[in-house]
């Protein structure tokens, strides 16, 4: 240094201390320095915080280097409540200044639970797990949590990122909270080797963790390690479920794997049991995944192999194709119950179906397999037995009508009549009729002999095969007892020696279709022992079978038709049914059994019912009554009643009716819609004409007949006005009018012709709208 630059020093040097040396001339108070700072803070320009005690300010950053301090001084962490009485300023503005300390870019101060943590100190502690670390083999995050007071997760943070630098271990790959050292590591590898190397049979791994204080964790991750590497033979089941992983060594899976084999090979079959007693505890699996190339079935608690179920398919084989029967259990080994040995004997049957066998077989008593030849030939000889059985019983008179007494015969219709009525109104389908569409039972008239029929039900109870049309209703007669029946299947040359269940297995196979097939036989010799009458009566009685069923049908039809009109019209047209269709009916049955009684009544006149009353008066008293009660329904309006009473008639007069019969009913439609067109093409009468294009179209869109006479063709009009084209409809009413106009005026001979003239120009249009209508072409105007 030069001696100026010196010189320069000394005198800067001496104008300071002049200067420190110098009083003020003015001197600033206490107050004024306070407002003045005050004034400052109110500007913006000064920013500042009030001590506790209010008698000093201090500076942010001040503070913020006070803080810091404090936080060295106290080893790296420091609670910001102590600070408060150490720095004399309000906690509040400690936190925020900790806040702005801990967020600075370039701090190394963490703001943790109201502490100030420097990195420092967590270098420390990290010191101090390191040690414990090394001392303990393994440390667990929640002890360590506990200890320091420190959030789970920053100390976590902490941890991991000073791992492999201050602190010499790892983190547990399953387990985040725990952290070993490499020699705890391998010492507890050694001593997972030595145990499970130990180990010669299966052991819960609960057990092995349990008796040597293994990490469980840490004991299926080497345990893993060591089986994939080889350095321990064995494997894991359980899925790393503590409570059901097992470890089994390889020594004694390859002694159960080789028990197997050499029973599979010897047998060709496993017991699920006996796998279980040796230790496999899922052996349907067990055998699944270890003989997974070889062709097997689960049966029960039994795998089957190809081998034991081609024996049962040769024996079936043999007896099928010799004709023979087979009990294939006593093939099967003993531990086979009666319920497999079945699904085995289906297994193999079905194997025979699949290689296109022709020869078929029935299974009796589960595990017998019958051929079909065998029990067809045992069917033709039990056959052979049925003409002297059925001329046993007709000479016992097992044939032979029971009398009925008038009183059960009115009981008998009255509840016939009562169970058509609940049918009826449970919802069947058409009415009360549908309730007659059944079969009638013949009975003997109590004074002529002559066969009757009383209707039956539609219950579903038990009942004969259906007998032929105009005989009676045979009785049920049993071919053979099952006792008989069994004693004949045991004495047949091929089944001498087979066990007493087969022959009840047959014994009851075969008696419901030997019964039936008896009652075919019984029924025909019986048939052609009895005079059947003349071939001129047997005439009669089927075309007054067809004409009463068809007359019925078309009433019922009729009925089912009429309910789319009010009940003052549908009154009407029950009384117009009743005193058409209904009266034929009851006429027929009167002619029919004026016949039968030799009685005097003419077929040319029109049977009035005056006449009618007359000639009922006249009948044998067991028919007299229900043809007078028929006879008193006509005058009613009720048709169910008629029917009922018509049901009772019908039975008397021995009529057997079939069954209702959909097709039939549609038929009938069909016949009487062609009829009706028919007539209307002939219809040269204007009157007639209305009439039938009336019924033709009421038909076309309800899909139901109507009788009806002239008078209701108004209101028939009426109803089909909206399923009519507008052009169409008007046509209709103006050649109604004319009708009636017609009529009104066949005096007036001019008027007459005007309108006769009107009328031939709109019949042929009135025509073509009945004939040409058809439901799908409806038009909807409401």
């Amino acid at each position: 240094m030069s001696s100026t630059a010196w010189d320069e020093i000394k005198r800067l040097a001496a104008d300071f201390q002049r200067v420190q040396l110098t009083s003020s001339h003015q001197k600033l108070s206490e107050r004024n320095c306070i407002e003045i700072i005050s004034k400052l803070e109110k500007l913006g320009l000064l920013k500042v915080y009030h001590t506790n005690d209010g008698k000093e300010y201090i500076t942010p950053e001040h503070l913020t280097k006070e803080i810091e301090d404090e936080l060295f001084v106290c080893g790296g962490r420091v609670n910001l409540t102590e600070l408060v009485n150490v720095l004399g300023v309000d906690l509040s503005i400690i936190e925020k200044r900790a806040a702005a300390l801990a967020n600075r870019q370039s701090s190394k101060t963490y703001l943790v639970l109201g502490n100030l943590v420097s990195k420092h100190y967590l270098d420390t502690i990290a010191e101090e797990i390191n040690e414990r670390l090394m001392q303990a083999g393994c440390l667990n995050l929640v002890n360590l949590v506990k200890k320091y007071d420190l959030p789970e997760n920053f100390l976590l943070e902490a941890i991991v990122e000073r791992l492999g630098s201050i602190i010499q271990g790892q983190q547990d790959t399953e387990d985040q909270n725990l952290f070993f050292n490499d020699a705890f590591l391998v010492r507890h590898q050694a001593h997972v080797r030595g145990v499970l190397s130990a180990i010669t049979k299966p052991t819960k791994v609960s057990t092995i963790i349990s008796q040597h204080g293994l990490q469980e964790r840490l004991f299926f991750n080497v345990a893993e390690k060591l089986i994939a590497t080889g350095r321990v033979l064995g494997i894991m089941t359980g899925n790393r479920q503590l409570h059901m992983a097992m470890y089994i060594p390889h020594i004694y899976s390859r002694t159960q794997k080789e028990w197997v084999d050499n029973f599979w090979r010897q047998n060709g079959y496993l017991e699920l049991d006996g796998l279980r007693r040796i230790g496999i505890d899922n052996p349907e699996a067990f055998v699944r995944r270890h003989l997974k190339d070889v062709e097997m079935t689960f049966v029960g608690n039994v795998c089957v192999g190809p081998v034991l179920i081609d024996q049962i398919e040769g024996a079936i084989s043999d007896a099928v194709i010799s004709g023979r029967w087979v009990d294939v259990y006593p093939i099967l080994p003993t531990m086979f119950s009666p319920e497999e040995g079945n699904q085995l004997v289906e297994i193999a049957l079905k194997k025979r179906q699949d290689t296109k066998s022709k020869t078929s077989s029935r299974v009796l008593c589960d595990t017998i397999v019958v051929s079909e030849q065998l029990v067809t030939k045992l069917t033709n000889e039990l056959q052979q037995l049925m003409p002297a059985r059925a001329k046993e019983a007709i000479e016992q008179g097992v044939f032979k009508v029971q009398v009925t007494t008038g009183k059960a015969k009115d009981e008998s219709s009255k509840n016939k009549k009562d169970e058509r009525r609940k049918k009826a109104a449970g919802g069947k389908s058409g009415g009360g009729t549908q309730g007659r569409e059944t079969k009638t039972k013949a009975v003997k008239n109590k004074h002529k002999g002559r066969k009757g029929a009383s209707r039956d039900s539609d219950s579903e109870d038990d009942t004969p095969p259906p007998q032929p049309s105009g005989s009676g209703k045979f009785p049920h007669v049993e071919f053979l007892s099952l006792e008989d029946l069994q004693t004949e299947i045991s004495n047949f040359s091929e089944l001498v020696d087979c066990p007493e269940e087969l022959v009840e297995a047959l014994a009851s196979e075969l008696n419901p279709g030997l019964t039936r097939q008896f009652q075919d036989v019984a029924q025909t010799a019986f048939l052609a022992t009895v005079s059947a009458g003349s071939d001129a009566r047997k005439k009669t009685h089927q075309q007054l079978v067809e004409k009463v069923s068809a007359l019925l049908t078309t009433i019922r039809l009729a009925e089912k038709g009429l309910k789319v009109f009010d009940e003052e019209k549908q009154i009407q047209l029950k009384k117009h049914l009743l005193k058409t269709q209904c009266s034929e009916i009851i006429n027929e049955l009167l002619i029919y059994l004026a016949d039968e009684s030799h009685l005097d009544i003419s077929k040319d006149k029109d049977i009035t019912p005056e006449i009618r009353q007359s000639a009922i008066k006249n009948l044998p008293d067991d028919t007299k009554e229900v043809m007078m009660t028929a006879h008193k329904t006509l005058a009613a309006s009720d048709v169910d009643e008629f029917m009922d009473a018509a049901d009772e008639a019908i039975a008397a007069a021995g009529l057997m009716l079939k069954k209702k019969d959909n097709k039939k009913d549609r038929q009938v439609l069909q016949n009487h819609r062609c009829a009706l067109l028919d007539q209307l093409d002939g219809s040269l009468d204007a009157p007639l004409t209305l009439h039938l294009a009336c019924l033709l179209l009421f038909q076309s869109v309800t899909g139901n007949m109507l009788h009806a006479s002239g008078k209701f063709v108004p209101h028939i009009l009426s109803y089909v006005k909206n399923s009519l084209p507008v052009d169409q409809f008007a046509i209709l009413q103006d050649y109604q009018d004319l009708v009636i106009k017609s009529l009104v005026a066949k005096d007036d001979e001019n008027t007459l012709g005007d309108i006769k003239l009107q009328l031939e120009t709109l019949t042929p249009k009135v025509k073509e709208i009945a004939v040409t209508f058809k439901k799908s072409n409806t038009h909807n105007d409401e």
